[in-house]
């Protein structure tokens, strides 16, 4: 809060925002996250093994492959625009600065690691400043149900792991190539607290 001299009023400004960082380790080379060596699952492969077991039935390991290293660099891209300032004139990355722009919004973290510190960890791709959890996507297309189990347990561990935040809402950035649509910035619904509690309780089942 500071005092307009002028106008002899106060006015409010918003503290800075400070998250909590986890101690578990992200190794990138193997995507494993470990603590205490202990190693923890990730929430995509926690989906795989529960709600989502057919997602990619049916599709090659070349095409998933294919599929995998262009959304890693289209990730790569954004995260280094976000964080270092650096330009990009790759279309997907343009779109997703025009998206931020018009939601009138900052970065306030990328890739930021969320666990419950026991059995589970995951990196959110983006969290803006008013504390909207980002997932980006540069898939064919949208699977909104996949989304809201991912994001909603995002938000449970973000929420756990910085108890005095609340996460405002859950987004899907959409950057697809041209051939499958135009780039577009989704609401996501969110699943309860309980619903999450009994995924990771299914999931405890399969992994002891």
């Amino acid at each position: 809060m500071y005092v307009d001299k002028e106008k002899g009023t106060r006015i409010m400004t918003q503290a800075p925002i400070e998250l909590v960082r986890s101690r578990v380790v992200f190794n990138e080379l193997d995507h494993t996250y470990t603590l205490d060596g202990k190693s923890l699952s990730g929430v995509t492969s926690m989906l795989s093994r529960t709600l989502f077991k057919d997602k990619y039935k049916g599709i090659s390991k070349e095409v998933l492959a294919k599929a995998a290293d262009y959304g890693h660099n289209i990730h790569e891209q954004i995260e280094l625009v976000d964080s270092l300032g650096v330009t990009s004139d790759t279309p997907a990355v343009q779109d997703y600065l025009r998206i931020k722009a018009d939601l009138g919004v900052k970065t306030l973290a990328s890739e930021y690691l969320v666990s419950d510190e026991s059995e589970i960890a995951s990196s959110i791709d983006t969290i803006f400043d008013d504390l909207s959890l980002v997932d980006l996507k540069t898939t064919s297309k949208l699977d909104m149900e996949y989304l809201s189990w991912q994001l909603s347990t995002y938000a449970y561990l973000f929420e756990r792991q910085n108890p005095t935040l609340k996460a405002k809402r859950l987004l899907a950035i959409w950057l697809p190539k041209p051939r499958y649509g135009r780039s577009m910035c989704v609401e996501v619904p969110r699943k309860s607290k309980d619903a999450i509690e009994v995924l990771l309780s299914w999931n405890r089942t399969l992994t002891v």
